[in-house]
């Protein structure tokens, strides 16, 4: 798949859902929920030891799923998430070794940017999707607003105070393609399996 088709994808889905998975044993079927609620996207953040492990599971067994790896702070990361199989990486930050790195593998990197520096550092590398985090700390929809003047080439991704409330809003904004969030996947519905919840509240989601 290419890097395009990817965006493509992302665009048209308008969620990631960001998943800490504690059990890489509930990394199909937290997929596959997802995906039954219409968002065939997961991206397994690099916050657990098992993370490498789910996302080799859920592209070796699900090739209608697009999986990304998230919390990527450095190229160590990066390099076992693409080796188990990530199509795409999604960075809290910038770091210019893994954003090279990515460049050059034609990888989809999506890097996490606050300033208007940060951006025009992305620009500079070529990019033209990144990530904003953490979106409602940062104001949110009026510091997207005030960056569309001088940034109208660029797309956000929005994460951090992202939910279902408010996400409509987020898409609404004409540099906005996606949002991203782990209001999709809590905790708790992890632990106790609760499949059918995550469906449902990707459903909802898809239609606020």
């Amino acid at each position: 798949m290419t890097r395009q088709e990817i965006f493509e994808i992302i665009k048209k889905t308008k969620i990631i859902p960001a998943v800490k998975i504690e059990n890489s044993d509930d990394a199909i079927h937290t997929a596959k929920a997802l995906a039954e609620g219409g968002i065939k996207i997961v991206e397994f953040t690099y916050r657990t030891a098992c993370a490498g492990e789910a996302i080799s599971k859920v592209s070796q067994n699900c090739p209608d799923i697009l999986t990304g790896a998230g919390t990527i702070t450095d190229l160590k990361k990066a390099k076992d998430a693409v080796k188990s199989g990530a199509q795409f990486i999604v960075m809290p930050g910038f770091d210019e070794k893994t954003v090279d790195w990515c460049i050059k593998k034609n990888i989809p990197v999506i890097p996490g940017v606050a300033t208007p520096t940060e951006i025009m550092t992305c620009v500079n590398k070529g990019l033209k999707v990144l990530k904003l985090f953490p979106a409602s700390t940062l104001g949110g929809i009026e510091f997207l607003k005030a960056v569309k003047g001088p940034f109208q080439d660029i797309l956000f991704i929005p994460t951090g105070g992202i939910n279902s409330a408010n996400a409509r809003t987020y898409l609404e904004l004409s540099n906005v393609i996606a949002v991203g969030g782990s209001w999709l996947t809590k905790p708790e519905w992890l632990k106790n399996k609760e499949w059918k919840r995550i469906t449902d509240e990707a459903i909802s989601s898809l239609k606020n």
